[in-house]
């Protein structure tokens, strides 16, 4: 009986869970409904907690926005997040946050969501609101996701974040020198080095570290400008004096049939004004080092004769 009794009380909670992704408070469902009514929800497995005292519909509880404003909750007011949800408030999507980083002070002890993750620090944090939601600077949230990725991965992701994030290589040094305990700190300021001298993603880093590295490159230019006509293009790499182009193509960026067009029409402008373009692969750069040397070698011995 006191299940018959409850249904029209649980179809009606579960309806306006539903229709609003956010988190509701323990408070708010039990005035509008009751603790013995959000129990048999939970119990049936529509409803979730989320957070301490807050709670989602099913379909919710995987949501970003909805973790973050249970999250908003949860922390304040000591906290900030950071990492990928840092970013991801600042309007980078490029990778969804499966777990959001808050940064708290050290003496601050909160019993997480599960898919919260904590740095404590002494350290004074500088804080920003976005959408309500305290969040540390930009270049602290990317120096979290190089903490937080994984060691083989790490490279790659923060130079994703410098290409098209919220975050310029130029403002990363000083933020890397106040921050202690970075892991592989030698190998971030490589990587943010080479993001300052125009290298974009880990295909770039690969060849511009272990295929087209020492004296004999020093005359390469990388993301180089080259205007043809009216427009303005920045290959790869760039020889001026041999008019030698090299064009980097991930499959990530030179997949699709739009980005193949876009590359024709490129090169058919580099070609406008002199330059040959050579196209190397992941896998060119990765499988066969030396005969991506020889290619560019060739090319320049072609113009020199």
């Amino acid at each position: 009986m006191t299940r018959r009794r409850s249904a029209p009380a649980i179809r009606s909670m579960t309806i306006a869970m539903q229709s609003a992704p956010l988190p509701w408070t323990r408070a708010v469902l039990e005035e509008r409904w009751s603790g013995a009514t959000l129990s048999e929800a939970m119990r049936r497995g529509l409803v979730a907690r989320i957070a301490p005292g807050q709670y989602a519909h099913r379909d919710h509880v995987g949501d970003v926005s909805c973790r973050l404003r249970a999250v908003r909750t949860w922390m304040a007011p000591h906290g900030a997040v950071s990492g990928l949800a840092g970013l991801w408030l600042r309007g980078w999507r490029v990778v969804r946050p499966e777990r959001i980083d808050v940064t708290l002070p050290r003496d601050i002890r909160l019993s997480r969501p599960p898919y919260v993750d904590t740095f404590r620090t002494d350290d004074e944090v500088a804080r920003v609101v976005i959408a309500g939601t305290p969040t540390v600077s930009a270049e602290d949230a990317a120096l979290m996701v190089w903490r937080r990725a994984r060691p083989e991965s790490r490279r790659g992701l923060l130079l994703d974040v410098l290409r098209d994030g919220p975050v310029e290589a130029r403002a990363l040094p000083a933020r890397i020198d106040a921050t202690r305990r970075l892991p592989d700190r030698a190998g971030l300021l490589k990587v943010v080095a080479l993001a300052r001298e125009g290298v974009q993603s880990m295909l770039e880093f690969i060849a511009a570290t272990e295929v087209f590295h020492g004296p004999e490159w020093r005359e390469w230019e990388r993301q180089a400008p080259v205007r043809a006509g009216h427009a303005v293009l920045h290959p790869d790499m760039v020889h001026r004096a041999g008019s030698v182009a090299i064009e980097l193509d991930s499959a990530r960026y030179h997949s699709d049939d739009q980005q193949r067009r876009r590359d024709i029409e490129r090169d058919a402008l580099l070609a406008s004004v002199g330059f040959i373009v050579i196209r190397l692969t992941w896998e060119d750069v990765t499988r066969r080092p030396d005969w991506c040397r020889e290619r560019a070698r060739q090319a320049l011995r072609a113009r020199r004769t």
